[in-house]
């Protein structure tokens, strides 16, 4: 198994490629732009003989998971590559969750996108690019080979009752906060081999981390350890929740990350995020240095010199330079 996180600026786009009997396969978790740049399609035009995507996930209707989504079932319909599921959360609002759309998004254009987005997914059943539709909550799971499943560990129905709590009400008084509510319906993923797990997090909010720790009803956090866990809402203060990170088992040799950019409002990662999972004896991981990534570079650099180990300088330099990471 082989895990990327690709360098999108601020926003998620995840690449999962294993091998079953013998066979290459890929998955993606949101696609994302970064300039005129898609990152996800740049890679799948590097795999020989691509002819077929187990699935493709849409984690939550922001678009910085789903800037690139547009162009990637383009060059699905024009390379005639079979996409075995697509695969959403928004199911969870009730059949007629588009009443929901015109909330998620404040950006116009954005919401012209997923409005897209749903149009082209529509298309490609009809034409059978794509196979089967399918609704992600909590307990979904897809098998990938005979020691290696992903499974849903949000959103549940509180996370949706508390999405639909708000856009019940006056969303159109409060836009702001009717599409930041969004990440309520945010996936949660355990990525699990044999013992060992990666958390990929997405925009899953603080209370989700909250509930997981109160219910303890996950086989995975409880009897497995933690290899990699993804910083939730790219290292977003609010969304973290150190007991649950201190609760989990974890791995001897374990990795965190945070996929984000040179965002001037949101500022992430942020830096006591990065310190905390760094306390926690994670080895820290940043597509871009920027922000909190940036100061906790420079955090590592300080603390070299007052316990004398300047010689580590070059070490901190390799861990946290920018680009994709890639994890197996």
């Amino acid at each position: 198994m082989k895990v990327t996180f690709k360098d999108v600026g601020q926003g998620d786009s995840i690449l999962l490629e294993w091998e079953h009997s013998g066979v290459q396969k890929v998955g993606i978790i949101d696609c994302n732009k970064k300039g005129k740049i898609n990152p996800i399609v740049e890679h799948l035009k590097t795999l020989d003989h691509l002819k077929e995507i187990e699935f493709i996930i849409l984690s939550h209707p922001h678009s910085d998971h789903f800037s690139g989504m547009i162009e990637l079932l383009d060059y699905i319909k024009n390379e005639n590559i079979i996409v075995k599921k697509f695969a959403h959360t928004l199911f969870i609002l009730g059949k007629d969750f588009y009443n929901y759309l015109k909330w998620v998004e404040i950006d116009t254009a954005a919401l012209a996108d997923l409005c897209e987005i749903i149009e082209k997914v529509s298309e490609l059943r009809e034409s059978k690019h794509i196979q089967k539709m399918e609704f992600v909550q909590e307990r979904w799971r897809e098998d990938l080979s005979s020691n290696l499943y992903l499974k849903c560990l949000s959103p549940s129905q509180d996370e949706a009752e508390r999405y639909m709590k708000i856009v019940n009400g006056e969303p159109e008084k409060d836009k702001k906060a009717a599409s930041s509510g969004a990440n309520y319906l945010s996936t949660l993923f355990c990525l699990v081999k044999n013992d060992t797990y990666f958390l990929l997090t997405s925009d899953a909010e603080i209370t989700t981390f909250k509930r997981l720790l109160e219910e303890r009803t996950h086989d995975e956090l409880l009897n497995k350890s933690l290899f990699l866990g993804q910083m939730p809402h790219h290292g977003s203060s609010k969304n973290y929740h150190k007991p649950f990170w201190e609760h989990i088992t974890k791995t001897d040799e374990r990795h965190a990350i945070a996929s984000a950019g040179d965002n001037a409002k949101c500022k992430h990662p942020h830096l006591n995020v990065l310190k905390s999972f760094h306390s926690e004896g994670y080895q820290i991981h940043c597509t871009n240095l920027y922000h909190g990534s940036k100061e906790f570079l420079d955090y590592l650099v300080e603390l070299s010199k007052l316990n004398n180990q300047l010689d580590t300088f070059s070490t901190l330099i390799d861990s946290y330079t920018t680009g994709d990471k890639v994890f197996q």
